[in-house]
């Protein structure tokens, strides 16, 4: 008599039995041989192929027919023998500009001494705030590469209405390290004033950490500026003769 059991292979997982395989085997007889491992009344397979002859009864032994991938349906869905995915890499100039787009450079914050109105012939004092003439930067990371945005300042045009000077500093109120003299009044300008600007200029660049195609470079616009418009009265210095 025979009964219908799975004779190839039998996995257990999580408590229920699957199995493979439709050849009828007779009752009380292995289904796997040598590739079960027999745990209670469940067979399991071993993952050790059996020796078997597999001739055409002439005493030959043959092959051991192909197992398919233990704990597998379908070997062809493991990718066995597939490389692993490449890992994804950026350019780091595009995460450059990324890091150039959070960079805050601040307009200039315009002063001069005195304040509002100088005179010809009188050195003026010219400077901006401290802040507005220093080092930023700014950072962005993507996929494994950091790469830092910088900006060095390299001057300041003062463009006073009359001429314009350039300063390496931020300047100060005494007008030692930067400064203007006028030589004509204002008195012809629109509404009495000279309009003036000043602009800084910074030189941009970048440097990158880990996943990198290069450690440092420069945007094609090596300088970037900022600029502040303004007015100043210059007046004339009145003097008193007295008859003698």
């Amino acid at each position: 008599m025979l009964i219908r059991r799975f004779s190839a292979i039998a996995i257990l997982i999580a408590g229920a039995t699957v199995t493979f395989g439709m050849t009828p085997t007779p009752a009380g007889a292995s289904t796997c041989g040598d590739l079960c491992v027999h745990v209670g009344k469940t067979q399991h397979y071993s993952g050790q192929p059996a020796r078997r002859g597999g001739g055409n009864g002439n005493g030959g032994g043959g092959k051991a027919a192909p197992l398919p991938c233990p704990g597998a349906v379908n070997c062809n869905a493991l990718g066995a023998g597939n490389a692993p995915a490449a890992v994804q890499r950026v350019p780091t100039i595009d995460v450059a500009y990324d890091a150039r787009a959070r960079l805050f450079l601040p307009a200039p914050h315009v002063h001069t001494s005195p304040a509002g109105k100088t005179y010809v012939q009188l050195k003026t004092g010219l400077w901006v705030d401290p802040d507005d003439f220093a080092h930023e930067e700014a950072s962005a990371t993507l996929f494994g590469t950091t790469v830092t945005a910088v900006a060095d300042p390299q001057d300041i045009t003062w463009n006073m209405g009359e001429s314009s000077t350039t300063c390496m500093t931020a300047g100060s109120r005494t007008g030692t390290a930067c400064g203007y003299t006028y030589q004509r009044s204002s008195a012809d300008q629109p509404n009495g004033k000279y309009a003036i600007s000043v602009t800084v200029t910074w030189k941009i660049y970048w440097t990158c950490e880990g996943d990198c195609d290069a450690d440092r470079g420069y945007f094609p616009d090596r300088t970037t500026s900022m600029r502040t418009d303004d007015t100043l009265a210059v007046g004339e210095v009145q003097t008193e003769s007295r008859p003698g």
